[in-house]
């Protein structure tokens, strides 16, 4: 909600009648003007301590919302890698690049797979082997017709004119938006004659093109047709799967992409009987590259808040604890003293500082290791991947994320993949309990988080079950949560142990790092929030400024007005008695010469 002030874009306007005030000025010299004028400015330091007061609150607005707008364009920058298939990027490589090019997404497991290529996708050609023609100008009717074929499932007749050339056929063919659609016409030579052929526009054995009706095209009799290259499906085997000599997978097209998840194969050719391997790895380097784009944009908000909340070492507090400053950048300007560093450094920007900071320190959300077993995610903080926070205040990077280069390689030689998640994991739901098991859960629903689990069997029946402290509902074996109060609604679990007796688990839903973030940056800059309630309330001031301000230059015009005209008064006043003195004077002199 945006505050608008009634007055905020009105000033006041003095309504003073003082130009109608003249001082005819006395003999003794007594400059009334300046009297005047020392009152008012005697008068004035409230007006002045308002103005300044309200150039600090916009300077804070000002600061406030372009930190506001930094949140929301950090939330839209890492919302392009907070998903797992997003952050990992894995390297592929085979051995037969000629036979096969493959392309990996992050949801691609590492590991090798075995390929045979028995047969490429094929669309259906034909063309007039049995008849050529001598030029593209030749007219192949003289009258009227019609030509008529089927593609697939599909039946498409095309008007063919008197006088049509061969070269007008392939265009008119060409240019038919159903004809076009589904076939390909063209025109082959030989050096000295023209052949015309007929191309499918889709591989798969699906796709054949029937020719049924041929009109009086010339050459176009079905038995001069010949069936060039027959439409047929790509035909692979996969880790040795289906296994038997004579059978294959079989897909209508060469770019096939469900068949091994997370890769798409582009099939270039056959191998001739042989296998060839693919090798899936991840790329450490490209995953690395997406840690340090999180850490520095980041870091950049701490620097920002650090400046903001003067916690750097060239930041200077004013006396209330919260105020506004900015840099004066005019070159003419030699006076740095009368440059001011503007803070604002309060419980709530204290709360900002320390909610991201928070999400750098703590555990990983939903993570669990059990360091007797070894169980569970080694990597869940950023801590043990080399991350520390700069604690030397002298330094030009004091409070910021900081890294032992080493450690993160060696982090990611030793499982890349567990400190992707780290940074992406969205959802991913686990248990490590011997009486439960995971079996599904809602993205848009289920929160990050540990999530206690208890069930109660009694004569091999589940009686009640509570997840979350919530109570669940139950369906045979299957517990799920539904409680709208709790983050753990959508989570499906099935119960594996139906002895008698209560029974407990823990399930952890993971949520990455940069998840985490885009979370608290959301909910401290939300309409709601407390960054957003801290712009309303510094706006809120700058409208109650500038109704001050606006009272107390009333009152100074006001004052001013009286005191013209309390000095004209006296001024009038002092005239006439100074003109009365005069007169006396004259008289007395003309009294002395008589």
């Amino acid at each position: 909600m945006s505050f608008v002030s009634s007055i905020s874009s009105s000033t006041y306007s003095p309504v003073s009648t003082s130009g109608s005030i003249t001082f005819s000025g006395l003999g003794n010299g007594t400059d009334f003007d300046e009297i005047r004028e020392a009152q008012v400015e005697a008068q004035s330091y409230q007006l002045d301590a308002y103005k300044e007061d309200l150039e600090e609150a916009e300077t804070i607005v000002d600061l406030l919302e372009d930190l506001k707008d930094e949140f929301e364009n950090l939330q839209d920058t890492l919302a392009e890698y907070d998903e797992t298939d997003e952050f990992i990027e894995m390297e592929v490589t085979t051995t037969d690049d000629d036979a096969v090019t493959v392309e990996a997404t992050g949801e691609a497991r590492e590991g090798s797979h075995d390929l045979q290529i028995n047969q490429l996708a094929r669309y259906d050609v034909w063309a007039t082997s049995g008849y050529t023609y001598e030029s593209t100008d030749t007219v192949i009717t003289t009258t009227d017709t019609q030509l008529s074929f089927s593609y697939g499932d599909e039946t498409i007749t095309l008007d063919v004119s008197a006088g049509t050339t061969l070269q007008g056929l392939v265009d008119a063919i060409n240019r038919d938006s159903d004809a076009s659609d589904a076939v390909e016409a063209a025109l082959i030579s030989d050096g000295d004659e023209y052949y015309f052929t007929l191309s499918g526009q889709d591989t798969g054995a699906d796709n054949v093109i029937v020719l049924s009706n041929t009109g009086t095209i010339t050459g176009f009799d079905l038995s001069n047709f010949t069936n060039t290259q027959e439409a047929c499906n790509a035909q692979i085997k996969v880790d040795g799967f289906p296994p038997g000599t004579d059978t294959w997978l079989e897909r209508d097209t060469n770019k096939i992409d469900d068949v091994i998840d997370g890769l798409e194969l582009n099939l270039r050719d056959t191998t001739d009987g042989s296998t060839l391997t693919i090798s899936v790895e991840y790329d450490e380097d490209a995953i690395k590259e997406k840690i340090y784009d999180f850490v520095e944009e980041v870091n950049q908000i701490i620097l920002d808040i650090q400046t903001l909340t003067g916690r750097l070492e060239d930041a200077t507090n004013v006396d209330n604890g919260s105020s506004a400053s900015s840099d004066d950048d005019d070159d003419d300007d030699d006076d740095d003293d009368d440059d001011t560093t503007v803070t604002v450094d309060n419980y709530v920007t204290d709360l900002i500082y320390s909610s991201i900071k928070n999400v750098l320190s703590t555990r990983g959300i939903g993570t669990y290791y059990d360091y007797d077993s070894g169980v569970g995610d080694y990597y869940n903080s950023l801590s043990m991947l080399g991350f520390y926070t700069d604690s030397d205040e002298g330094s030009d990077t004091f409070g910021q994320l900081q890294d032992d280069e080493d450690e993160l390689d060696k982090a990611l030689d030793d499982d890349p993949g567990a400190v992707a998640r780290l940074f992406s994991a969205n959802g991913e739901a686990t248990t490590y309990s011997d009486d439960l098991r995971v079996t599904s859960w809602v993205d848009s629903l289920t929160q990050g988080g540990e999530y206690d689990v208890t069930y109660t069997v009694s004569g091999g029946v589940i009686t009640s079950a509570y997840i979350d402290g919530k109570e669940a509902t139950v369906d045979g074996t299957t517990l799920f949560a539904t409680d709208s109060d709790s983050g753990s609604v959508g989570l499906y679990l099935q119960a594996t142990n139906l002895a008698d007796g209560d029974h407990t688990g823990t399930v952890y839903v993971k949520q990455g790092k940069v998840g985490e973030m885009i979370d608290v940056l959301s909910e401290l800059s939300a309409g709601d929030g407390p960054l957003a309630t801290q712009i309303e309330y510094y706006k809120e001031s700058v409208t109650s400024l500038e109704s001050s301000i606006y009272d107390e230059e009333e009152r100074l015009d006001n004052l001013n007005t009286r005191l013209k005209q309390k000095y004209a008064a006296l001024d009038s006043m002092l005239s006439y008695y100074t003109n009365m003195q005069s007169a006396i004077s004259a008289l007395s002199g003309s009294s002395s010469s008589s």
